[in-house]
């Protein structure tokens, strides 16, 4: 019964047996001898990697942080997937394994300790803003951001974004000397949001100096990383935002993400109330994946290889190599 025992304990051992040359897992195979005999399995990191982030967007994020381990075990330097665990841990308040990511990543790329830092700080931060249309006290030199909204075919805009200009003014009629940045692509009929935004600003008294546009973004996430890049070139680094209610939280998340710190945000009075409770962790799944992609981790990876290019799945080297690799593990892991 003790060898039986063994024998399955070894198995369970060996079929996670991983050797680290390009993504190929070694695994075990039944003989007609009842023993096992090691094989080769090709796997790309890539594709789980894939696969993880695509359960973050479904919100299976028990699911997507099963992916990650996996990619980490055959790429235990992937910096990228350790960013992610850190970040998606927090979801979870798993914190043992985000302190456990974020020491690893510190080895492996101090840069992305900061970027998952900087979403991790930023979605909580986001998640607890309370919609107010009040305008903000601000210390430093923030700017103050205006998020576009979409135009209508003839190049004119919704009333919501019309309310967006006028909180604004307000928070820019309390910070005199804040410059001002309306954010938004989009044309329509020759006029992009930007450019529209700008526009009324300056009928409703705010001197044209002091609006810098920025009419590339498509998203908010685009709102976030184009601002970004304009305000670092002015030495700015902190933003007071000025969006929707339904909007406002996700864009501080994205904001964040992208390097700026949201030292404030004013809404319009859109449902107001709606958006009064701060979001619970089950509740911030969306704001985190789009923070994610804003601070520039990748929705998904080119596979490192062709699938006519991936190593041999037969005899030879590879199995050599995971002979061994079993017999460690089967000593290791035979004891009792």
């Amino acid at each position: 019964m003790t060898q039986v025992r063994r024998r399955y304990r070894r198995l369970a051992i060996g079929a996670v047996a991983v050797a680290s040359l390009g993504g190929v897992v070694v695994a075990t195979q039944p003989t007609d001898d009842g023993g096992l005999r090691p094989v080769a399995v090709s796997v790309d990191p890539s594709s789980l990697y894939n696969s993880a982030q695509q359960r973050f967007a479904a919100g299976d994020v028990a699911g997507g942080l099963t992916e990650l381990r996996q990619v980490l075990t055959l790429s235990p330097g992937d910096g990228q997937s350790l960013a992610l665990q850190a970040i998606w841990a927090d979801q979870i308040d798993d914190a043992d394994t985000g302190r456990t990511a974020l020491d690893r990543l510190t080895v492996v790329n101090p840069l992305l300790v900061a970027t998952a830092r900087r979403v991790i700080a930023g979605v909580t931060d986001a998640a607890a803003i309370v919609p107010s249309t009040e305008p903000t006290a601000t210390s430093g030199n923030p700017a103050i951001v205006i998020l576009g909204f979409g135009l209508s075919p003839q190049g004119t805009m919704a009333p919501e974004l019309i309310k967006r200009l006028a909180a604004g003014k307000l928070q820019a009629q309390a910070d005199p000397t804040a410059p001002i940045v309306v954010t938004g692509g989009k044309p329509q009929n020759g006029v992009t949001e930007a450019a529209a935004m700008r526009t009324w600003l300056v009928d409703n008294g705010i001197d044209a100096s002091r609006i810098v546009t920025e009419d590339r973004s498509v998203s908010t996430m685009s709102n976030a990383q184009n601002s970004a890049t304009i305000l670092a070139a002015r030495g700015i680094s902190s933003v007071v935002l000025v969006t929707s209610p339904n909007h406002i939280r996700r864009a501080a998340a994205d904001f964040a993400a992208a390097g700026l710190a949201v030292a404030g945000a004013v809404t319009t009075p859109t449902d107001l109330t709606k958006y009064a409770a701060p979001l619970s962790k089950d509740k911030q799944t969306g704001i985190r994946v789009e923070a994610t992609r804003t601070a520039g981790l990748p929705a998904s990876r080119q596979p490192l290889l062709p699938s006519d290019q991936l190593p041999d799945v037969g005899p030879g080297l590879i199995g050599d190599i995971g002979g061994k690799i079993l017999e460690q593990l089967g000593v290791s892991g035979s004891a009792g």
